[in-house]
This record gives structure tokens, sequence and C-alpha cells, in this order.
């Protein structure tokens, strides 16, 4: 189970004895009543922009305690901020109003100088799924006896600082981008299926001797294990052709299809950092819709012709009306070049979509 630990960056607090003050330049989070700052609340804001998911197994509100009142306990309530507020101006006569309890701890003598543990797990999630708006914490004593000082922010020792643990299950499109360009192949596979099954459709396959199979779609075959489709299988005269989805380069719908506007496509919640996430949205981003391009897969599979659909993981090459399309994955692409004429060819029309296999033994061109 993945976890993380997110630093909250954004604290302060707001007390009576200064009702104007702006207290967020103090290296500790004050909370409760004494004779000097009469009553304090403590206001954090918590970025939850990092967290993968809409949901967490776990979240804990990390705070040390840096100074108690009195020896009798110190009862410290969390609650939910229901307006917004800006720390480095709020003041005790601006603060927020906040909701009812929805967590506590109870504050020792004993813990002085450590780290106590908050479950707000319940809060977390009715700010990632949506119940409430993310306007941040609210920390409370009512006992009116005691108070407790927590490091803020910009406390000056670093194991002191506030931090927000959170547990949560790993969610696999959210594993790899890479992982996620296959689960939009094997989408769009099945739609071929759906919208193309009496067409006889090409896949041009990578390898050191391009080649292709052809064929009307059949199936996309999962194992008992998978969680969606591995192999592409057309029907060849009754014969099967099974294509495992990594070897395809492109995919070609045959002559006098058009691109049908059902097809759908999925949308990535979201992509961890790494390499995978670095090539599958540069590659997003770098092809606008119309982009007249030529498109290497391998040193033998090419196509040209315009964008005329980018989504995460998947490319589609056409012309404005949808004719003929090429679907391209974009894990086998070895080189794009865009066309230097911009997305017109030089009558003021799009290009022809075309896709080739070129080897010293065949020359094997899709021309629309």
């Amino acid at each position: 189970m993945p976890a993380m630990n997110i630093d909250i960056t954004q604290t302060t607090f707001v007390y009576s004895a200064l009702p104007n003050k702006n207290m967020s330049s103090y290296p500790f989070i004050y909370v409760g009543t004494n004779t000097i700052r009469q009553k304090s609340t403590g206001l954090l804001q918590l970025d939850l922009s990092s967290i993968p998911s809409t949901h967490v197994d776990g979240a804990f509100l990390e705070l040390a305690v840096t100074c108690k009142t009195n020896s009798a306990v110190s009862p410290i309530y969390v609650h939910r901020v229901t307006e917004p507020f800006v720390t480095s101006s709020v003041t005790y006569n601006t603060a927020p109003a906040y909701a009812e309890a929805a967590s506590s701890v109870k504050i020792f003598p004993s813990d002085l100088y450590s780290k106590v543990k908050i479950d707000v797990t319940e809060l977390v999630n009715s700010f990632l799924g949506g119940a409430y708006p993310n306007y941040g914490l609210a920390l409370t004593n009512p006992d009116d006896l005691t108070a407790v000082y927590f490091a803020a922010d910009n406390s000056l020792y670093s194991p002191f600082l506030p931090k927000l643990t959170v547990n949560y299950a790993a969610s696999p499109e959210a594993e790899s981008a890479v992982c996620f360009s296959y689960n939009q192949l094997a989408n769009v596979l099945s739609q071929i299926i759906t919208y193309y099954p009496d067409d006889t459709v090409t896949v041009f396959t990578k390898g050191f001797a391009a080649s292709s199979v052809t064929g009307t779609p059949y199936q996309l075959y999962s194992s008992p294990d998978g969680t969606y489709g591995g192999i592409f299988i057309l029907l060849d005269s009754g014969v099967q052709q099974a294509v495992p989805l990594n070897s395809i380069a492109a995919v070609y719908t045959g002559d006098g299809t058009v691109y049908n506007p059902s097809m759908s496509y999925l949308t990535p919640q979201h992509f961890p950092e790494g390499c995978g996430t670095n090539i599958v949205t540069a590659i997003h981003d770098y092809l606008p819709v119309s982009t007249e391009v030529q498109m290497y897969m391998g040193s033998n599979i090419s196509a040209s012709g315009a964008i005329y659909k980018n989504e995460y993981g998947m490319l589609v090459l056409s012309d404005a009306d949808g004719s003929t399309p090429v679907f391209i994955p974009i894990m086998n692409i070895t080189a794009i070049v865009p066309s230097p004429s911009g997305s017109k060819s030089a009558d003021g029309k799009q290009s022809k979509t075309k896709i080739a296999i070129v080897s010293n033994e065949k020359n094997q061109t899709k021309e629309t």
C-alpha cells in the first residue's frame, strides 16, 4: 500500500489578546487558553494535489509538541474550516468559521518534545471526494485551562515540521503511463471490433523485419489474470491471426472506412512521475490536432497525414472528413517529423493519409 508524507507549509494561529494581529511569522501554533494569550485557535491549510487518488485508507496529522502549560491533559480538537482564509493575513477578528470537531487527541505532559498523530482520514476523504471544499483545518482546545504549542511550518528544527501522512490503495491506471497507453490501445481495439466488424483491417507490427497481419477484427483476448486484453485476434479466411499488443505499430481500418464518431477514449486520472509519464505527455502535448506529420515506427514502417485525434497513448491520422483512419499507439513511435508547410498541403487541402511498410523485399503502401 503506497504511503506519502505531505509537508504542511501554511500554518498560523489567532488569539483574542491581539485580535488584529497576524501570527503566521511565529514558529509555533498556539492552541488553548492562558492568562497572557487568552483564547487561541490554530489554523492549517493542506495541499492535497499530490495524492493520486480520490480516497485514502488513512490520513494522519503529525504535530510536534514544543510546549505545554499546566499538568492537566489538554484536549485538542480538529475541525473542518468552512470558508477561505489566508495564513499570512488572517487575524482573530477575520478568522474563518469551522464545523464541529471531526477528530481529537489528548496531549499529556509526557508528549513534550515529541510528535503526536491525529487521525484525519474522514476529513481528508471529504476533501478528495469533493464532499466539501478544502479550506483547511482548525485546531481548538475548549478546556479554558491549558494551552499547547505545536511546531509551525517555519520551525527551525526540521524533524518537528508539521506533516500529513497518507496511505492509499494503488490504482492500476496510476502505476505507469506506459501501462495506461496499452490500456488505451486495448480500449481502441475493442471498439474497432465493434464498429468495423466486416472490414479488412491491417495491423502493422514492429520488428527487425517489419510485417503486417490482415483480416476482419475478431477478438481482444484477455487472460483470467489480466485486467484488459493483451492479444488482438483477426480472422483471415477463418484462420486466427493473433498479435500481442506490445508489437502493434499501427492499425489501418481498411479502404473506404470512415472514422466512427462514437469512438471513446480513456482519460487518465493521474500519471506518477517517471520516464513513462515524460514520454507519453510530451507526445500528447507536441502534436496539436490537424498537424501534418510523417511518423516512423522503426526503420521500415512509416505513416503520414494529419493528426485527427490526439489522446493520451493514442494518435489517429486522417483527413478532415475522418476518411480511412490510421490508429497509432505511441509506444512504438521512433520518429516524428511535422510538416514545415503547416497543417495544409500545397493545394490548401489536408494531405491524404498513407501508411507503408518499406523493406528490401517489398513496399506495401496503404493510401487514401
